[in-house]
């Protein structure tokens, strides 16, 4: 194993974070948008119970409009609102100047390349869990 910065790196190239969820999301606020039912749930449980709060929207209007009147330190948005692509959608609210915050990409299928390169910070990867989004955060949330 090597030690780098504040993550592990073990032999089989996994990284492992060395911090804990609460470092992360204690006292922030986040947007989740166009999740299902099972990734809310899940999402609010990792976000709530670690000192964060969580709005959630299901429609590019409902973003629109909550992000015009909040602020947030974090945005999880799923790869599809409704019928709309949310690389679309990103691309809108960014032309109109509303997002401030760093954007998670929720998705089934690899979009990796394309998520990235359409401007999300990180793209994560169903089914969720608290290992995948420790390195989400961690690569998104530069903590000192």
């Amino acid at each position: 194993m090597y030690t780098a910065k504040k993550r592990v790196i073990s032999s089989d190239n996994l990284v492992v974070v060395s911090r804990n969820m609460k470092e992360f999301l204690e006292g922030k606020r986040v947007l989740l948008a166009g999740a299902n039912e099972v990734d809310e749930m899940l999402l609010r449980y990792m976000v709530v119970e670690h000192g964060g709060t969580l709005n959630v929207v299901t429609t590019e209007q409902s973003m629109r409009r909550t992000l015009a009147s909040s602020r947030y330190d974090l945005i999880l948005m799923n790869s599809r609102l409704g019928m709309e692509n949310a690389i679309g959608i990103l691309s809108r609210l960014r032309e109109d100047s509303l997002i401030k915050a760093p954007v998670i990409a929720i998705s089934s299928n690899d979009m990796m390349g394309r998520g990235i390169h359409s401007g999300f910070a990180y793209v994560l990867h169903r089914p969720l869990e608290k290992k995948k989004m420790l390195q989400a955060l961690d690569q998104v949330l530069q903590l000192k």
